[in-house]
């Protein structure tokens, strides 16, 4: 994993030196979580950090907009559960779920801009492109609260905090957004929509996969 971070890094500070071309630093906090038919899902905050390469193509407005963020991803998740598994497919039980999933990834953007201007100060970028994410490692913290068994001696609050992710998991989407650039400084709205190959939760979940849905709100210095 370690070397694949610093391939990554190594290749973003290529493309920024070759290019010799405007870069800026972007954070700010990023609101997820899992699309599905599902209702019990909802969006998680989190934070995100990184830089962005602006290289013009050519004299026109456009620009190629690479970049590399650390995000935390994941999602929110509550409601009330029948359970079966394999445990209990003879005696279901029933309990209310809370849950947050943390998914921290190194994401690289590929975007393509279209400088607006404004007037002297001002400018509008609107961008749409693709991404690649790497994650790194992932968490889950969940409470149940058992309301019905046929246990004698159910339990009546069961916590859980633990982390999973052992392999190699690859993620790919598309990215829509807009900046608007006063002087040096920048904020950007953007939208992340994508899946990857990971496995979305535990056992009792039968591995199911959701795409993921990640809003950045960034706040940016641009050099």
């Amino acid at each position: 994993m370690k070397k694949t971070i610093v391939l990554v890094a190594l290749l973003f500070v290529s493309i920024l030196a070759i290019s010799q071309n405007k870069f800026g630093v972007r954070a700010g906090m990023t609101l997820s979580t899992y699309y599905s038919a599902q209702e019990d899902y909802q969006f998680k905050p989190g934070i995100h950090i990184g830089g962005v390469a602006d290289i013009p193509l050519g004299s026109s407005n456009f620009s190629f907009l690479p970049g590399l963020y650390f995000a935390d991803k994941g999602t929110k998740r509550k409601g009330d559960f029948p359970h079966s598994d394999i445990i209990f497919i003879v005696r279901p039980e029933a309990f209310n779920l809370k849950e947050t999933h943390y998914n921290f990834q190194l994401e690289i953007p590929l975007l393509l801009a279209y400088k607006i201007p404004i007037n002297k100060e001002v400018t509008l970028k609107p961008q749409i492109g693709v991404y690649f994410s790497y994650t790194m490692f992932g968490r889950i913290n969940s409470k149940y609260n058992y309301y019905f068994s046929y246990d004698p001696n159910p339990p009546s609050e069961i916590t859980q905090d633990y982390y999973f992710y052992d392999d190699f998991y690859l993620g790919l989407g598309g990215n829509i957004g807009l900046s608007a650039f006063y002087n040096k400084y920048s904020f950007t709205i953007s939208c992340d929509v994508g899946s990857s190959n990971k496995e979305l939760a535990p056992s009792y979940e039968f591995n199911k996969s959701y795409p993921d849905i990640c809003m950045f709100f960034s706040l940016g210095y641009n050099f």
